[in-house]
């Protein structure tokens, strides 16, 4: 059993802990740090847990835990050291401690985890000799500042072919284990907000919770319905989500499936049209797509005064590690 010096402790996180974990670092991702909004989310919740590793009582780094796939993967999404303890293997035995609570849960079979192409320039080769590579997704980031949107009318008649999908229409989705998917999610996974979840029912409740005002919108193939119910497979699906950060408020588009340009449009749009709908200042929208999608939002640039937001990363990449 690893051992931590006697003035440093772990300990589980709890709503009163925000304050003292925000405080870690400041100026997170350059303006958009989710942590200070979502944070309850990641302390409370089905098989979610955040822990403090403290330091003469002063919290120097946090790590959200959440148990997906039915408790078969530990993912691990939100970590936060603070600056002076980067570097001195702090957080490594702190990851080891959190990770060694887990090992012998029942079920358990993987460790998962996201990063984003500018980490595995720096670490990749390390996080690789432990954990494979299962997928990528592809980023495009604009800047909506406020702007007037009287011109709008009701997506169903300006976006046709387009509907929400519900949580039993996910479920179905979930469910389906022929290959009628495949060109939604090729490595049989939905990545969300960074979190990559297996096509399994179980998961329906962690993707479906409201705190992050997610949607999922779908535009449906003349196909036959799913065995599991008498939903259509479509040939485009998209998840919006959002929080407020300090830039405003950070709008984050999932899409899956390749479809047409006029369907990949349609689905921007709307999400765009949303994002302008919950805010009332400046949001940063962004989409991540197996393909790059930077030439549909520039086209879009000529109906919506988006600019072009260069981050330092492009890609997100997921990785997966089993349990022995």
């Amino acid at each position: 059993m690893e051992q931590i010096p006697s003035d440093e402790e772990v300990c589980v996180a709890s709503l009163a802990d925000r304050d003292s974990v925000v405080a870690i670092a400041d100026d997170v991702y350059s303006g958009l740090d989710y942590l200070p909004a979502t944070y309850p989310s990641l302390v409370e919740g089905p098989g979610v847990r955040g822990y403090l590793y403290k330091k003469g009582g002063k919290t120097i780094s946090f790590l959200h835990t959440q148990l997906i796939d039915g408790g078969r993967t530990m993912l691990h999404s939100t970590a936060r050291v603070a600056p002076e303890y980067r570097g001195k293997g702090v957080f490594g035995r702190f990851h080891r401690l959190i990770r060694n609570k887990y090992i012998g849960t029942p079920n358990l079979c993987y460790i998962a985890l996201a990063v984003y192409d500018i980490t595995m320039t720096a670490i990749g080769q390390k996080l690789l000799r432990t954990s494979r590579q299962v997928t990528e997704k592809t980023i495009a980031t604009v800047e909506l500042p406020s702007f007037d949107v009287s011109f709008k009318v009701d997506k169903t008649t300006f976006l046709p072919g387009i509907r929400k999908f519900s949580t039993d229409d996910m479920t179905s989705i979930m469910s389906c284990e022929d290959g009628r998917l495949h060109h939604l999610f090729p490595e049989r996974r939905i990545i969300l907000d960074q979190k990559p979840y297996r096509l399994m029912a179980a998961n329906v409740p962690l993707i479906t919770n409201t705190c992050t005002h997610r949607v999922f919108l779908a535009t449906d193939a003349k196909s036959p319905p799913l065995d599991t119910g008498l939903l259509s497979v479509p040939t485009v699906l998209s998840a919006g989500s959002y929080y407020r950060c300090s830039k405003g408020t950070r709008y984050i588009t999932d899409v899956y499936g390749e479809g047409s340009e006029e369907e990949l449009r349609a689905h921007i749009t709307w999400h765009l049209l949303r994002s302008a709908d919950v805010t009332n200042g400046n949001v940063v929208f962004s989409v991540f797509h197996a393909r790059g999608l930077d030439d549909f939002l520039t086209d879009l640039g000529k109906t919506f005064p988006l600019k072009k937001l260069s981050l330092s990363y492009e890609k997100l990449i997921v990785l997966e590690q089993d349990v022995y």
